[in-house]
Formats: C-alpha cells, sequence, structure tokens
C-alpha cells in the first residue's frame, strides 16, 4: 500500500453490565487518547428474557459490523460493573464474560463507582483477588474508576490494552459466538454449548 494509505483503527469495546455507565466511562478514557478508539456498547443484560437478549445481541452485532471493516480492529474488550456486594459484581460480570470466553485473553474488567468504597486500599486488594479467576488470574486486567468516571491508572490501563493486543493470540471476530450471525438452529446451538459448559440453566 502507499504511504498514504488510511492507516487502520483500532477499537476497544465498552461492554457495560446493568448500571455500570459504561457510556461515562467511554468519554473519559477517550480524552486526550488518540491511537485507539474506545466504543461504549449498548447495557448488556444476556441472562433476561428472550427479547431483552435478542436485542442486545442485534445491537452488538451492528455495533460490530459498522466498527469491523476495512481491515479495522477490536483489540479489547473492557467489561464495566458497578461497586457493590462482591457476590452480585462476579455474578454480573459473569453473565456477560461467560458468551466472549474465546477471548479471554482480551477482556479487562473495570469496577465502577468505586468512590462508594469506603475502604479503598483494602476493597482493591480484596476484589483484585476475588475478580481475578474470571481473567486466568490476571490481576494486572482488573482496573477502577470513580462516580465522576476518573480513572484509576489510566496511563497504566492503555499500557495493558496495548499489551493485551500486541499478546493476543487470535484477533476477535463474532465466530463461534453467541453474535455470530447465523441461523436460528446455529444459534440455539451455540447458546446450548454455552450453557452447558457454565452449568447455567438457560432462562
Amino acid at each position: 500500500m502507499g504511504c498514504c494509505a488510511p492507516r487502520n483503527k483500532k477499537y476497544v469495546f465498552i461492554i457495560g453490565t446493568p448500571g455500570s455507565g459504561q457510556s461515562e466511562l467511554c468519554k473519559k478514557l477517550q480524552e486526550n487518547t488518540n491511537d485507539t478508539s474506545f466504543v461504549a456498547i449498548p447495557e448488556m443484560d444476556l441472562d433476561r428474557e428472550i427479547e431483552i437478549r435478542e436485542q442486545s445481541i442485534l445491537d452488538f452485532q451492528k455495533t460490530y459490523n459498522e466498527k469491523h471493516k476495512e481491515n479495522n480492529q477490536i483489540i479489547s474488550l473492557i467489561v464495566s460493573v458497578k461497586f457493590e456486594r462482591t457476590d452480585i459484581m462476579k455474578r454480573n460480570l459473569l453473565s456477560v464474560i461467560k458468551y466472549f470466553r474465546r477471548f479471554i485473553d482480551l477482556i479487562i474488567i473495570i469496577v465502577t463507582y468505586f468512590d462508594q468504597s469506603e475502604y479503598v486500599d483494602e476493597d482493591k486488594e480484596n476484589l483484585k483477588k476475588s475478580l481475578k479467576f474470571l481473567l486466568k488470574n490476571d490481576e494486572e486486567r482488573i482496573f477502577f474508576s470513580q462516580n465522576s468516571n476518573q480513572i484509576d491508572e489510566k496511563e497504566k490501563l492503555l499500557d495493558v490494552i496495548n499489551k493485551v493486543d500486541q499478546n493476543k493470540q487470535q484477533s476477535f471476530t463474532l465466530k463461534d459466538t453467541i453474535f455470530e450471525e447465523v441461523d436460528d438452529s446455529q444459534k440455539q446451538q451455540i447458546l446450548n454449548q454455552l450453557f452447558s459448559s457454565f452449568g447455567t440453566r438457560k432462562q
């Protein structure tokens, strides 16, 4: 390609569990960040009734198809979760992450509204220990943001995103996920495999 060919864009999708404020988080991350574009995905709740799940799938497919063209890349997936009881956060995170297990090495967790913590340092340490099992025990990929969406250690987060991109074993696609555009029978087969692998009963 010629020297003046447009540079392919790199995107990070921010997938929000209910109430996690992914849109504001996205705006804050994009500030003064030029090399990577952050995209907020509409709130995702795939363990709800079929109509809500189908809409979440359609929303994700639409965003993916808009961004993943002309050799653009989705280099990482940030899953945001609102700070609350640890068991609730685990459940909310798992409700999203289980659908992206094939790309677990691309996932970063951000705990939002962390200003609600009364014991910041202690809670950070405990949450990293409690949530790291979702990321192959990699505490480095767990971050925190405040109610104003001030990102703790933003530069470190950008470094981790770059590291995730450089070390990825495969590029992100919709193939073999619940989001792949397939017919109903194939979609049901993928759903059954997912719920079977996680020992979760389909809603």
